[in-house]
């Protein structure tokens, strides 16, 4: 099976309770679409276990990339304004052993994905932070020469953007976008999972629910697609 979460924002008991409930086997696949850290104490905690796991793949989010740049003197400001929570993720980063910190920070340079092409059965999914690339090609965060190269698609901006989804051509085969970064409660008032269709083929899917709010606020959500048939059969919900 495959399994989709995103935007866990060191929400460490959320992270642990959804494993239990999905029941994360070895043979299965978990894609973390990014923003990992901030905000909530124990983001560290939460990449260090990713990071260990052989059956994971995680995406740089804009709260990663914030942090990589804070750390290669690229942009030392972002990362610590109040509403980015950084701080809590530094302080915890600085406590750490350097072998660690290397470790942490060469994962994220090397083994992060910007964006993930799935076609099973006929079902296409495109998985990313935020951004909306249609042209079938896998991206990581390696590839770029700079991390300013990769700042517009973790933060939604530019025309690779979700923003553009609408006025993109009429895909050959119905394709599912699927994505965070944006708290899903903007756009239904709710803290389910988002889903728009548009005529042209596509559908968006922002699985952001809301744990940047805090512990108390919002929830995690995880979805549940089936390797063999293609389908999305399951949303799963830790509040």
């Amino acid at each position: 099976m495959i399994y989709i979460m995103s935007d866990i924002h060191g929400q460490y008991k959320r992270y642990v309770a959804m494993l239990e409930k999905i029941e994360l086997k070895d043979d299965d696949k978990l894609y973390v679409l990014g923003d990992v850290i901030d905000r909530g104490a124990k983001g560290i905690a939460i990449l260090k276990d990713l990071m260990d796991r052989e059956n994971c793949e995680m995406f740089l989010g804009n709260h990663e990339h914030m942090m990589l740049t804070y750390l290669d003197g690229s942009d030392r400001v972002s990362w610590f304004y109040a509403q980015n929570g950084g701080r809590v993720t530094y302080e915890d980063y600085l406590s750490l052993s350097e072998e660690e910190k290397n470790r942490i920070v060469d994962y994220l340079l090397h083994e992060t994905a910007i964006v993930k092409n799935l076609e099973i059965n006929g079902h296409r999914y495109i998985l990313s932070h935020t951004s909306a690339i249609t042209d079938g090609k896998d991206r990581y965060t390696r590839d770029y020469a700079d991390l300013m190269d990769v700042q517009d698609i973790v933060w939604n901006t530019g025309e690779d953007s979700t923003n553009f989804i609408a006025f993109r051509d009429e895909c050959e085969i119905p394709t599912t976008l699927i994505s965070g970064h944006m708290i899903s409660r903007r756009f239904s008032g709710n803290d389910d999972v988002y889903i728009e269709k548009y005529e042209n083929g596509y559908t968006w899917m922002d699985i952001d629910c809301g744990c940047a709010m805090g512990e108390h606020y919002g929830q995690l959500s995880c979805l549940k697609i089936d390797d063999k048939t293609g389908e999305i059969v399951d949303t799963f919900y830790v509040n």
